[in-house]
């Protein structure tokens, strides 16, 4: 069946260049362009679309106006919002509204990659009970507007560190979670480090850029939606997963790459939790209930409540964000690596294994999360465990398992 998507742009100049992007796609997608966001929803209100893609400023009702409404009534489409880069500032208001952001002026390839991406992805959700899940989900954060900066800076000709952290640095609280996160026992380094510039130059770009759209999406969330756990306990957690996952990936393999998105991976793997208890937090409070009286995994209770588990809505989500497709996997199967599709080594080895061994008793609700032996002999690695449990000894050691420094207050 073909993917329906909507482009809404008041000017004509636009429509036309997104149609003539389009013509070659129309074996595999069904395009409808309107010119306002009152005619848009009223389509929407005749068939669903899996996508739209709306301009930010508009007369009438603007793309702010219309994503709200859509995320509202149609929550399970795809939001996507145009702008130019001089109303990049109004960006602020669509956290939480629009999955992801098209700046103009684009080419057709940015466009039929974002579009393709984002329903390929969003294949990822392929259940029905699932798809019903997601569309529940009305509070759920937006990929970070910081984050797309960064990318974009580190796409561009001209791209330098000293100008990621540039970036960086127009944030105020951004800046200090960052220098505050690189003082710290996490990473080695307890004084010295005082500038955004700095912290990009010491940690690199890929590391900077996983902090930062972590560090984002949980200051998404607030004490008052989460009452069911400890934010911080669940980045600090988060944190100790990813530097643990990557030295778990250097370990096996020297590929810095795959290191890196075990690091991003292992940062947002409960994203998921955070979701789902801010969203539905009645049931999920039955949920961990469940997990107390019957000693369940936390994975396999919600499994049995929502039909998936936390990390699959995470992965969900970061899929809309088009994330790569190593991370996606590493957080939507952390907790069942051996049902992946390619048994290979990937992040989602190193992340399971981090996950596994870094639980704290005191914090885990229902029983804690295993290793899956069977996985791992099949890809080889089994000898490798008791390595792994020295580099988890180490990171105790230095204050990265346990560290209590950096909270995202």
């Amino acid at each position: 069946m073909k993917k329906s998507i909507l482009i809404i742009d008041d000017q004509p100049q636009v429509l036309q260049t997104v149609h003539r992007y389009l013509q070659g796609m129309s074996a595999e997608w069904l395009v409808e362009l309107t010119d306002n966001g009152k005619t848009a929803l009223q389509m929407m209100a005749l068939k669903p679309f899996d996508v739209v893609v709306c301009d930010l400023v508009m007369p009438g009702l603007d793309g702010t106006q219309f994503l709200n409404e859509v995320q509202q009534t149609y929550p399970q489409t795809i939001r996507i919002i145009m702008c130019w880069q001089t109303e990049r500032s109004l960006l602020q208001r669509l956290f939480g509204v629009a999955h992801q952001y098209l700046f103009k002026p684009f080419d057709e390839s940015t466009l039929i990659n974002l579009l393709s991406g984002v329903l390929a992805r969003s294949q990822l959700v392929n259940d029905d009970k699932l798809a019903g899940l997601v569309s529940q989900l009305k509070n759920v954060p937006s990929m970070p507007q910081l984050y797309v900066d960064l990318v974009r800076e580190m796409r561009s000709e001209n791209a330098s560190l000293q100008r990621a952290g540039e970036i960086i640095a127009k944030d105020p609280g951004m800046t200090a979670k960052i220098l505050q996160l690189v003082n710290s026992a996490f990473f080695g380094h307890r004084s010295g480090v005082s500038s955004p510039e700095e912290a990009a130059i010491y940690l690199g770009i890929e590391t900077i850029k996983s902090l930062v759209l972590s560090l984002q999406v949980f200051s998404f969330f607030t004490r008052s939606q989460i009452k069911t756990f400890n934010i911080n306990q669940i980045w600090q957690h988060s944190m100790a997963t990813a530097m643990l996952a990557k030295r778990v990936c250097m370990s096996i393999d020297s590929d810095m790459q795959m290191a890196d998105e075990a690091f991003t991976a292992g940062l947002l793997h409960d994203l998921g939790k955070l979701v789902l208890a801010a969203n539905l937090p009645v049931v999920y409070q039955e949920v961990l209930q469940i997990c107390k009286q019957q000693s369940l995994n936390l994975a396999d209770a919600e499994r049995r409540k929502f039909s998936a588990s936390h990390g699959e809505i995470g992965g969900f989500l970061l899929g809309l964000w088009g994330l790569p497709d190593s991370v996606i996997e590493a957080v939507s199967l952390h907790h069942n690596p051996g049902s992946a599709a390619n048994l290979v080594i990937s992040p989602l080895t190193a992340v399971h294994v981090a996950n596994a061994l870094i639980h704290n008793p005191e914090q885990d609700v229902g029983s804690p999360p295993e290793l899956d032996f069977d996985y791992l002999a099949t890809l080889g690695l089994a000898h490798f465990i008791p390595h792994w449990n020295d580099l988890l000894a180490e990171s105790q050691d230095a204050g990265q398992v346990s560290n209590k420094e950096m909270c995202l207050a």
